[in-house]
């Protein structure tokens, strides 16, 4: 069980240190940055744990029952229902998460109905031109996008949090 230290903290020395650890998530590029850092910071069950929480929360989302969850994720009605309290809360941490998820499900999907509709020749009636000129614009699009987030976590991140 992961415990605080019982030796007192500057609460403004603690402070500055979450707003390091929110800094850093926000700064991470990639997805395996952020398992790298995780790997780092977490002992192999803190990480488990968490990823079962975040599972916990979704399933609790989609309208999962108690039962159905502990069954699959074998986990105990109690961590069931402290995630289903922080939901009914707000919970909004969770949340965000699953939709963000969710949106990247279904952006997966869309791939591989456009990549299934290339294999069975379903959009050829397009031009050679017209697919140029849209691949074109979403790559500038996209590497814009990637400007702009970049930017926006860097400057987020030099914000200093007021308690």
């Amino acid at each position: 069980m992961t415990k605080v230290s019982r030796r007192a903290i500057d609460p403004k020395d603690f402070g500055y240190y979450v707003n390091n650890l929110w800094s850093v998530f926000t700064l991470l590029d990639s997805k395996e940055h952020v398992r790298a850092l995780f790997r780092d910071l977490f002992t192999h069950t803190e990480y488990k744990m968490f990823a079962k929480r975040l599972e916990i929360a979704r399933r609790l989302l989609k309208g999962q029952t108690y039962d159905e969850i502990t069954s699959n994720l074998k986990v105990t009605n109690h961590t069931i229902s402290t995630i289903n309290n922080i939901l009914a809360r707000d919970g909004s941490g969770l949340k965000i998460a699953d939709q963000k998820l969710l949106d990247l499900e279904k952006s997966y999907q869309r791939k591989r109905e456009t990549h299934q509709d290339v294999l069975e020749r379903r959009n050829f009636t397009k031009n050679l031109e017209q697919i140029l000129v849209k691949n074109i614009i979403k790559a500038g699009v996209r590497k814009a996008d990637q400007i702009l987030r970049r930017r926006t976590r860097e400057t987020t991140s030099r914000k200093e949090l007021s308690y």
